[in-house]
């Protein structure tokens, strides 16, 4: 028991690997993406809502948009459920210019005044 000294097994050598042999890309690819989107009616939310659910940023042009008002509202309304179903971001530039946003990315509208000398 005293006398006696321990011989490393194979299952206790600890192996070293180099790391500068190996690459990691330096970036994950991905499908998402900027979409600038001419927005022309409300059948246009399928395809809007598969855009967002893939992660994509949305900037939408509702200038060609041939419904009304009303219906226009309920489509704005439609996109802020799923910017918080994505816990993304939604926000209307304008009357004819809205952008809807994935998880992590918010929309923060400001207004740049240069003051005269």
């Amino acid at each position: 028991m005293f006398g006696r000294k321990k011989t490393e097994s194979n299952e206790n050598k600890k192996v070293f690997v180099d790391l500068n042999d190996h690459s990691a890309p330096a970036y994950a690819q991905s499908d998402a993406g900027i979409k600038v989107v001419e927005t022309t009616s409300y059948r246009d939310l399928k395809a809007l809502t598969d855009m967002a659910y893939r992660g994509n940023i949305l900037v939408l042009d509702f200038s060609r948009f041939t419904e009304g008002d009303a219906v226009k509202r309920e489509m704005a309304k439609r996109l802020l459920e799923v910017a918080r179903d994505i816990s993304g971001a939604f926000t209307e530039v304008s009357d004819r210019l809205m952008i809807l946003s994935p998880s992590g990315l918010n929309i923060d509208k400001c207004r740049i005044t240069y003051k005269e000398k």
